[in-house]
């Protein structure tokens, strides 16, 4: 098992992912210091809001190990930092240092296979290029999309849609993309959409 910093956050990311951040407390700013110096990930974890009101307690066990792939600093003089999701984790445990920074003991969780986007699943991909377009501060993340893999479609939806985090969490320790997929052509079909 592994210690690694955790970054609870409302952006959900998965491996493939990239997200932007503002990083305003101390104990982050730390995290980034010492993940860059060390040349080690940190954890971006979904905060499960139907939860108690307790940080701690609003981490569900599944999270994406990521990197930075970019920082700046804004117009007032905060840093703000684009990640990517490189690997699902699984936490075992949390413990909380001096400064409140979390830290998880984690084992590696498999990620989904790179698998070839079928062509009865192009209207996923169609959608979420129109979702992007309408979004484009998410989109402009992606320079190199992956529309052609139906593992990274998957994900990208799971990141943008608004489900509780447990659907998220049971649709993501999936072995493959398979229900997510068939998840999607459900809500993409149903009467309301």
């Amino acid at each position: 098992m592994n210690k690694i910093a955790l970054y609870p956050s409302s952006t959900h990311l998965l491996p493939g992912g990239r997200a932007s951040f503002t990083l305003i407390e101390k104990r982050h700013l730390r995290m980034l210091r010492e993940s860059l110096a060390n040349r080690s990930p940190f954890a971006l974890c979904m905060i499960n809001e139907s939860e108690e009101m307790s940080e701690l307690k609003q981490i569900p066990a599944i999270a994406t190990q990521c990197k930075v792939i970019n920082f700046d600093q804004n117009n007032a003089g905060l840093l703000s930092i684009v990640v990517e999701g490189t690997q699902k984790i699984r936490l075992h445990g949390i413990s909380v240092d001096s400064d409140s920074l979390m830290q998880g003991d984690a084992t590696l969780y498999p990620n989904w296979q790179s698998a070839p986007l079928p062509k009865a699943d192009t209207e996923l991909a169609e959608k979420l290029k129109l979702f992007y377009q309408t979004m484009p501060e998410i989109g402009a993340l992606y320079p190199d999309a992956s529309w052609d893999d139906i593992s990274w479609v998957c994900q990208r939806w799971i990141e943008v849609l608004p489900l509780e985090v447990h659907y998220k969490q049971l649709l993501i320790t999936q072995d493959t993309a398979k229900l997510t997929t068939r998840f999607l052509h459900k809500l993409l079909h149903s009467p309301e959409s």
